[in-house]
This record gives C-alpha cells, structure tokens and sequence, in this order.
C-alpha cells in the first residue's frame, strides 16, 4: 500500500543545525527565542539588533578595506634587497608578466567579490533600518548567498602565513600596515556573518520588499 507524501508537512519541517533533530518550524516573534527542545541550540532569535550589527560590522570592513588592499603586507629584505609587497602590487606584476588568469582569479576573489557583498548588505540592512520599500532586496541578498562561494579572504590569509614561514630562513620579513587591516577584516568578516540572521532577512523582505 502507498502513502501519500504531505507536501505541506514536509515544508514545514526544519532541522536543528547541531544535532540534527527533526522538528516543526515555527514563527517566531521579535524578541523571542527558538530552541531546540533536545539540546538547546538557538533556533533563532529575531531582532532588528542583528540588522544593526550587520551594518555596523560591514561599515567597519569598508574601512578597512581599503588599507588591507593598498597598503603593504609585507616587507622582505633579501640580498640586501628590500621590497614592500600589497595586494595590488602583486596585481599590477600578474597582469604585467601576462599571468592573467592568475591575476583574474586574485582580483576577483580577493577584491571584487568581498567588496560587492559589502556593498550589497549595507544596501539591504539600511532598507531595514529606514523602513525603505525596494524591489531589489531579494535579489541583492540572493547574489550576497551566492557570491559566499567566491570569497577567499581566508585562503589568502593562510598563503601569507606559508609564504611566511617557507621564507623565514632565507630573508628578513616585517609585517606592514596592510597586514593588520587585512587581518581586521578577516575578523569583521567572520563577525559579520555570525551577527547574520538568514531567516529574519527573508522574513523582513517579504514585509518591506514587496
């Protein structure tokens, strides 16, 4: 005998991210707290609180931005030779030595991509924040999903540090200013994506976006 799937019942199951309990979705208010009845976890915790601290955290990446691409990360002396390296040097020598699918794939993950998802969610948290109406939310805060994948602030970092340490022994190495902006954007990018609450986003899009 065969059952009938309940389309329905099946949507309306979601399942907590930490132990995998299977549980019906609820929603939930502003200011109340969802959690899972076995081991704990915040479900969710809808407050405009989370849309500030986004804005504020992207605001500060934007700040150091700028600093982590253009100013030098590091400084190496070899031979008596001392040379201050940034991103965008490193940029201008691909493109000029003809490495340019090397140089487009940098220029794209490391600048390009973590500047437009910076751009795109203080365009959709400032919307929120002055109750904006705007057609174009959901599908800034889609390409913000989708360029997640590109991003390789992370990767980049742990190059410096294998570049770091292969080099350690055979030149002098001093870390430059963009060394530290960058590492704070690092950091505010990781602080920002945990202050982001998907859910509430959607659920504010739907009200504001339409």
């Amino acid at each position: 005998m065969r059952s009938t799937l309940d389309i329905d019942n099946i949507q309306h199951i979601e399942a907590c991210p930490d132990c995998d309990l299977l549980m019906t979705a609820v929603q939930v208010k502003e200011g109340y707290v969802s959690q899972c009845p076995r081991c704990g976890y915040t479900l969710e915790h809808p407050t405009l609180l989370s849309i500030r601290n986004n804005f504020f955290c992207v605001f500060a990446g934007l700040i150091f931005y700028f600093p982590a691409m253009l100013l030098p990360i590091l400084q190496f002396t070899m031979v008596g030779n001392t040379e201050a390296l940034s991103i965008l040097v490193c940029l201008q020598t691909l493109f000029s030595t003809g490495n340019w699918g090397v140089g487009l794939v940098i220029f794209f993950s490391l600048m390009f991509v973590p500047l437009v998802q910076m751009i795109l969610i203080i365009f959709v948290t400032t919307r929120f924040y002055y109750q904006v109406k705007s057609h174009y939310l959901a599908f800034c805060f889609k390409w913000y999903g989708y360029l997640n994948a590109w991003g390789m602030l992370d990767i980049f970092m742990l190059s410096i540090i294998v570049a770091s340490i292969k080099l350690h022994d055979d030149a002098e190495l001093e870390p430059g200013l963009g060394l530290y902006a960058f590492i704070a954007l690092l950091l505010i990018k990781a602080l920002q994506t945990q202050f982001l609450n998907k859910k509430l986003v959607w659920t504010l899009i739907e009200k504001h976006g339409e």
